[in-house]
C-alpha cells in the first residue's frame, strides 16, 4: 500500500514534533535555549580522580536564605560516559546555583560563580570532595549576606583538596566568617582612603577576581594531567595577585588591604579543623607574599635602594614563601615566617650605604618596643570587633610609624620619608 504525498508530509511533521518533544525531556526543559541558563561540568571521584560512572545523577538546586539547599525541580540528569554533563535551569526563578551529583558511592557539588543570566552558559570546576566543601562556605556566605562581597575565588583560595578530607560544616561556619570579616575590613579600609572613589575600586577587584576563577575553572575543565592541573593553579595564584592590583596599581596599598584579609582569615580559623585551618592560613599568607615582595620592593627603589638591596629582599620573599608553605598554618609559625622576612629586609637597608644603618634601627626598635606602637597594634587588633573600628586601629599603627620615621629622616627628601615609611609599615603588619 502507498501513501499519499501529503499523507507522508503529515506523519513527518508529526514525527519531528514527537521527536521535539523527546529531545526537550532529555534536556530537562520545555523551552528554548534563551529561556535557560545552560551549566555543564564534569564529576570526579573524590579519592581517585578519576572521572565518575555513568550511575551518578547530577542535578540543580539552589541556596535558600537560611544556607539550605533546595532542588529545582526537572533538572536531573545522569553524567555521560566521561562524567560529562549538561542541564538547564531558569535563571529568573532561581540564583544562588549548587549542581548536585550524587551516585552509590559520594554525593558532591559544586557552585556557579556570581550572577546567572538566562540565554547565557557556564562552565563549572570538576565536581568533587574540594568543590564540595567550597559549596559548604557558599552555603554559609548566602546565609549570613556574606556571598555579594566575597569573591569565589576567595573561597577557592583558601580551600583545597588537602582540607577537604575533614572538612565539616564548622570548618565552613568558621571559613566563611573570616572570609566575610576580610571583605568587610577592606572595603572599610578603601572607604576611609579613597571616599566616593571606594566602590569602583572594590568592584574592578571583584570583577578580575571572577575572571580569574573564570579561568581557573574553564583550565581545570579541559586539564587532562596533573600537571595541566598545577599549571592551571599557579596561574590563578598570578591572576588573583594582579586583582587587588586592579583596585588599585599602588601595590603597597594592595599589600595592605591584603594583609587585613589575610589576618582576618588566620585569626578566623585558628579554632578550624587541623587540614582547613592550615590550608586557609598557609594560601591565605601567600597572597599576602606575594604583594608584599612587590610592594616592599617597589618602596625600596623609590627610596634610592641600591639593586643589591632590592635582590636581597627578593631573596628573602622566595624564602618567605617557602617558611610558609612548610608550616602547619598556626598563626605563630606564619607571624615566624613574617618576622624572619622582616629582619632580612632590615639587614638590607642597614647594609645599603644609601641609608644610615643606626637611624634604620632605631626607627624598627622603637616600633618594636614594649609600648611601641607594633605592640599597642597588636594588643588593640586583637579585641577590636567592627570593620570600622579595625581599620581606626590600623590607621593609628600607620600614622605612629609615619611619626617615627619623620622624626628620624628630619632633613630628608620628602620623597624618602614616605618610602621608608612605607616599607616600615609593610614588614612590620604582617610579622
Amino acid at each position: 500500500m502507498k501513501f499519499s504525498r501529503s499523507l507522508k508530509s503529515i506523519i513527518f511533521v508529526l514525527g519531528v514534533a514527537v521527536l521535539g518533544l523527546n529531545c526537550s525531556d532529555d534536556n530537562n526543559t520545555s523551552g528554548t535555549s534563551s529561556d535557560y541558563a545552560t551549566i555543564s561540568g564534569q564529576v570526579e571521584n573524590s579519592k581517585s580522580k578519576a572521572k565518575t560512572s555513568q550511575a551518578t545523577v547530577v542535578s540543580a538546586a539552589y541556596v535558600t536564605a537560611n544556607g539550605s539547599l533546595e532542588t529545582i525541580s526537572n533538572t536531573e540528569t545522569n553524567v555521560d560516559a566521561s562524567g560529562n554533563f549538561e542541564l538547564q535551569v531558569d535563571a529568573e526563578a532561581y540564583q544562588n546555583i549548587v549542581v548536585e551529583a550524587k551516585s552509590d558511592a559520594q554525593t558532591t557539588m559544586g557552585f556557579v560563580a556570581g550572577s546567572v543570566e538566562n540565554g547565557s552558559e557556564y562552565t563549572i570546576k570538576p565536581i568533587d570532595a574540594e568543590s564540595k566543601s567550597e559549596t559548604m562556605v557558599f552555603a554559609e556566605l548566602v546565609a549570613n549576606n556574606g556571598s555579594d562581597n566575597v569573591s569565589k575565588a576567595e573561597i577557592e583560595a583558601v580551600v583545597s583538596s588537602e582540607s577537604s578530607a575533614e572538612f565539616n560544616s564548622s570548618d565552613a561556619t568558621k571559613i566563611a566568617a573570616s572570609l566575610k570579616k576580610g571583605a568587610e575590613v577592606r572595603a572599610a579600609y578603601f572607604q576611609s582612603k579613597f571616599n566616593s572613589e571606594a566602590d569602583a575600586k572594590i568592584e574592578a577587584m571583584m570583577s578580575a577576581m571572577a575572571t580569574a576563577q573564570s579561568n581557573l575553572e574553564a583550565k581545570l575543565q579541559s586539564s587532562s594531567s596533573a600537571s595541566a592541573e598545577a599549571n592551571a593553579y599557579a596561574e590563578f595564584e598570578q591572576d588573583l595577585f594582579n586583582a587587588y592590583l586592579e583596585a588599585d596599581s599602588d601595590a603597597s596599598v594592595a599589600a595592605k588591604s591584603a594583609e587585613m584579609w589575610s589576618r582576618a582569615v588566620i585569626n578566623g580559623t585558628a579554632s578550624a579543623s587541623n587540614n582547613a585551618r592550615a590550608i586557609a592560613s598557609t594560601q591565605s599568607s601567600i597572597v599576602l607574599a606575594n604583594l608584599l615582595d612587590m610592594a616592599v620592593k617597589a618602596e625600596m627603589e623609590a627610596a634610592g635602594a641600591s639593586q643589591t638591596t632590592v635582590e636581597t629582599a627578593n631573596q628573602a620573599a622566595v624564602q618567605l614563601r617557602s617558611d610558609i608553605k612548610a608550616t602547619a598554618g598556626t598563626e605563630s609559625e606564619i607571624r615566624a615566617a613574617f618576622e624572619t622576612y622582616r629582619n632580612e629586609v632590615r639587614t638590607a637597608i642597614e647594609n645599603d650605604s644609601n641609608f644610615e644603618a643606626a637611624v634604620i634601627a632605631e626607627i624598627d626598635t622603637e616600633i618594636n618596643a614594649t609600648t611601641g606602637a607594633k605592640t599597642v597594634f597588636e594588643s588593640s587588633i586583637a579585641t577590636t570587633a567592627t570593620a570600622d573600628l579595625m581599620v581606626d586601629v590600623y590607621e593609628t599603627f600607620y600614622s605612629s610609624i609615619e611619626s617615627s620615621v619623620s622624626s628620624s629622616l628630619e632633613g630628608s627628601s620628602q620623597s624618602k620619608i614616605e618610602a621608608v615609611t612605607e616599607l616600615m609599615i609593610l614588614i612590620n603588619a604582617a610579622s
